[in-house]
């Protein structure tokens, strides 16, 4: 099971930013189905900030390689992209309402989109760190009374444990309150201050006790590494060995299940 990322086609770092993009995904699908693997998960790309207060260029590019985004998603088969609520940090207060209107207003199009491609929708919670304060979607009901809106099973939430470790000791009340809504997963680590993106364990989650509220609450999605940064700057040759190393982990979270 794979999770490919288009974040970075937002600054032209992609194959989606070339004039074949479609034809390079459906090679990719045939060169991972001639591998035995499959792509469930995705990430679209974002903007770094409230679509009001990004310069117009930027803009269109956002629009054209999220489309991108979610048509290629669909060609790879993926089941879930996973997209990043925004809010107006301008604003002195939280609205949480009012946020989920402009959520709302703003996903609207890429969520028919997606259900016309076949390809779910999931909301991420996002970091609140001490600087930032309240952060609309970190909190699990918000990302809940977000997921609702529109009614639909194709539209949920994906809980990013690293995210989630910036506000909850304790993440296991935040994974009842979604239930089945929960769709997707960014498996990662930290220490709660930086957003680290370490395997399970390299940090302070307690993977121990949240594990078996996986199974509590039905979820039925991916268990989905977001580690890359256990890998920024190591040596080609020692890659092989550390990925071994997290995949050991990540069998051992999935005992954790069994309480």
């Amino acid at each position: 099971m794979l999770d490919i990322n288009f974040c970075r086609a937002l600054t032209g770092q992609t194959d989606l930013v070339s004039d074949n993009w479609e034809q390079m995904m459906h090679e990719l699908r045939e060169e991972a189905e001639t591998l035995g693997m499959e792509f469930t998960q995705s990430h679209p790309v974002f903007l770094p900030g409230h679509p009001n207060h990004q310069p117009a260029e930027r803009l269109e590019i956002y629009r054209e390689m999220m489309r991108r985004s979610i048509i290629a998603s669909s060609i790879l088969g993926v089941k879930w992209a996973v997209v990043h609520p925004h809010e107006d940090r301008e604003k002195t207060a939280l609205d949480v309402d009012a946020c989920i209107k402009d959520n709302v207003e703003h996903f609207s199009p890429i969520v028919e989109l997606a259900i016309k491609h076949n390809v779910g929708i999931a909301f991420e919670n996002m970091i609140e760190r001490e600087s930032s304060k309240r952060r609309f979607a970190s909190h699990a009901a918000e990302l809940a009374a977000l997921s609702d809106v529109w009614g639909e099973s194709r539209i949920g939430a994906c809980w990013d444990f690293g995210h989630a470790n910036f506000l909850y000791k304790d993440q296991r009340p935040a994974l009842r309150t979604l239930g089945k809504r929960l769709k997707a997963t960014h498996v990662n680590d930290n220490y709660g201050s930086s957003d680290e993106h370490m395997f399970p364990f390299h940090g302070s989650v307690n993977w121990r006790s949240i594990m078996p509220v996986l199974v509590e609450i039905g979820y039925e999605g991916d268990f989905t590494y977001e580690t890359h940064k256990e890998f920024d700057g190591l040596p080609e040759p020692i890659k092989d060995s550390l990925a071994k190393v997290g995949y050991e982990i990540g069998q051992y979270c999935l005992t954790l299940t069994r309480g």
